[in-house]
């Protein structure tokens, strides 16, 4: 089906398609991309996905001098459609070994973007006129304040999420000079983490890891169809805030273990991060967070997450393979459990029948002797 839909949009260009661009086009083209990768097919996905880059760059949604003549409708759309992108450029950063995909964003660009100033209006969409904001109301929580705790907890996995003079440039050393200093890089990573772990404090009730029932009050004067969506809405919005926030602690704790792997002459390291021990205990508690969440919220609110959630669930899992051995036998039985645990439920929300090949080189050179092309 998604195969025959893109087709058809294919057909329906014409040669002067990208002579003229919009937000349209641009929703056109990522929509299909994340629809590929859904379905397992990421050699096409990573192509679809450099088309949506491209719009993107024209279209400026990374620069805000460029909104000046858009409506507040078209302003809203494209800041949200900033932070996408922005979600992928942080994949690619954190999770681009091979070094094969492209990125939205460079370091150059990057220094000169205050990302505050691209935070979409925090009101529902329906608030939103051409030319006004309707004030959303104070017992309603707006579907965009999730929208915007799960960009800033992508924010803080890149970069300070500090407010700044957008006038002045970043100070932060560059990837290009952290990759020769491995002293720079462990500094770099040992902030990301710890501004992630506090990066959802102060967050709304409703979209806490531990969200109540009675969190819903709020809802009463609705009918009881409207509460049911709007409640499905934010659990799963809820599913993919704390997912998201413990696999890119858990990500950024494997790049730490590699670095001191490959660097143990550092001396410079705080204790908490050069002992074995400490570190596993921090895997251990993500492991914990995330297995307490996903036993917490109905799977019919996690499955609309699709791969996004269970690719990052996987990634968790398999670094509790990498315990130790020094550690006493009972961390090495606690791995075990939780990996059980994750098996269990992986086996529950991944129903897919495709391998996933994302990080695996998937496609083939037929140039090369002995390739066959077909």
């Amino acid at each position: 089906m998604i195969n025959a839909c893109y087709d058809l949009c294919l057909r329906l260009r014409g040669p002067d398609y990208f002579d003229k661009v919009n937000f349209q086009k641009w929703a056109a083209s990522y929509s299909m991309a994340i629809a590929f990768f859904q379905v397992g097919q990421h050699n096409r996905a990573r192509m679809v996905e450099v088309e949506s880059m491209q719009l993107a760059r024209l279209l400026n949604l990374h620069q805000i001098s460029e909104y000046d003549g858009l409506n507040l409708i078209e302003t809203q759309l494209r800041k949200k459609a900033f932070w996408l992108m922005w979600y992928g450029y942080v994949h690619s950063q954190l999770q681009n070994l091979r070094k094969e995909r492209l990125n939205y964003l460079d370091a150059t660009i990057l220094s000169t973007i205050n990302l505050e100033d691209l935070m979409p209006f925090e009101v529902d969409d329906e608030m939103i006129l051409e030319d006004a904001v309707i004030p959303q109301p104070t017992d309603a929580l707006s579907l965009t304040t999730g929208f915007i705790v799960h960009s800033r907890v992508f924010w803080a996995a890149l970069t300070s999420p500090s407010p700044r003079d957008s006038s002045v440039p970043r100070r932060d050393p560059c990837m290009c000079v952290r990759s020769a200093e491995p002293k720079l890089q462990i500094e770099y990573l040992r902030d990301r983490l710890h501004d992630l772990k506090y990066i959802i404090d102060g967050m709304p009730p409703q979209l806490r890891q531990w969200a109540a029932e009675d969190n819903w009050d709020t809802l009463n004067g609705s009918s009881l169809e409207h509460q049911r969506i709007i409640k499905a809405q934010f659990e799963s919005m809820r599913a993919n805030i704390h997912v998201t926030h413990l696999w890119l602690q858990s990500i950024i704790l494997d790049q730490l273990d590699a670095l001191m792997t490959s660097e143990p002459s550092i001396s410079t390291l705080p204790s908490s991060l050069a002992d074995p021990k400490a570190v596993w205990a921090e895997r251990e508690d993500i492991a914990r967070q995330l297995l307490h969440l996903l036993h917490s919220i109905p799977e019919i609110h996690l499955e609309p997450n699709g791969h996004h959630l269970t690719f990052k669930v996987r990634d968790v899992a398999v670094a509790l393979l990498n315990c130790p051995p020094e550690l006493p036998v009972e961390a090495s039985r606690r791995a075990s459990e939780y990996l059980r645990e994750f098996t269990n439920k992986l086996s529950r929300l991944d129903g897919s029948e495709i391998v996933n090949t994302l990080s695996l080189q998937s496609w083939v050179d037929t140039d090369r002797r002995g390739i066959t092309s077909g």
